[in-house]
């Protein structure tokens, strides 16, 4: 016996067997610069909590990345020139409208903590800063516009380096009065100081300001506004699956880890 195909499966058939001869969408990669000394949320070996939620990000939509591992303030021109098509993490600031277009929603939000060497404490506000107080900040970050403003009130004098960790360096043996280090749940200031090797020798006094980091897209180059909405659509699902989130609670487990490594390791060599 025959059975008769009625009208309605015939597309649906032909549409079968287009899709079983179809080839699966290729995936794109890009090329995209991340910074080299902000860990753990972006590392010199390319790793990091910010990396991390950006490459699961964009694999939610069919992209891959190559990262460029890049000092920050490198790798904020290279947007802003329209010669990378994006950087990991990049905040507001004036010099940067209309020429860079930030994701969405950020990938964390920084608040900054100020270190002293207890030989020279600190006055507990930065209105109180005596003229001339040396801080050191790092080379091309956007830092909180309110507390910039308030340490030029007070006469403070800004020392740029590549990284927290010197900073902190600096400050240990009397080179600066104060240091900056920008924290959130996965990167506290003491996990910093051990990084450095300053724990003891330095301390955090007060905290200022909150700032959101988000991924740039240079609006210079022509794709950075495309690929800003495609990432935007992968953030959101990372975000709604709870991927971020495990993401997050990995990081934070691993630097709990390396802290108590660190402290067993001084423990011992005592």
């Amino acid at each position: 016996m025959q059975l008769r195909r009625g009208p309605s499966q015939l597309p649906a058939l032909a549409l079968l067997a287009l899709l079983a001869g179809a080839e699966p969408p290729r995936r794109e990669t890009i090329d995209i610069g991340v910074e080299d000394a902000a860990a753990p949320w972006s590392q010199a070996d390319g790793t990091g909590y910010a990396n991390d939620v950006a490459r699961a990000a964009f694999a939610a939509v069919g992209v891959d990345l190559r990262m460029h591992v890049l000092p920050y303030a490198r790798c904020k021109q290279h947007v802003v020139r329209g010669e990378l098509i994006a950087c990991v993490s990049m905040s507001p600031a004036p010099e940067l409208d209309g020429v860079v277009r930030f994701s969405a929603k950020p990938l964390f939000v920084f608040a900054c903590d100020f270190f002293e060497n207890p030989a020279r404490p600190l006055p507990p506000r930065i209105a109180d800063f005596r003229p001339g107080t040396r801080v050191g900040t790092v080379l091309g970050y956007e830092y909180p516009l309110e507390m910039m403003e308030a340490l030029r009130r007070s006469g403070a004098v800004l020392e740029a380096t590549p990284m927290e960790e010197l900073n902190l360096r600096k400050l240990a043996v009397g080179r600066l009065d104060a240091a900056i280090v920008n924290r959130d749940a996965v990167k506290s200031p003491d996990w910093v100081a051990a990084r450095a090797g300053v724990t003891g020798k330095v301390r955090s006094v007060f905290r200022t300001g909150g700032m959101p980091a988000y991924v740039g897209f240079s609006l210079v180059h022509r794709g950075g506004a495309a690929l800003a909405a495609r990432f935007d659509a992968g953030h959101a699902r990372i975000i709604a699956s709870g991927e971020r989130d495990r993401i997050q609670r990995r990081w934070i487990a691993r630097n709990a880890s390396a802290g108590a490594t660190r402290a067993a390791t001084r423990a011992t060599t005592r």
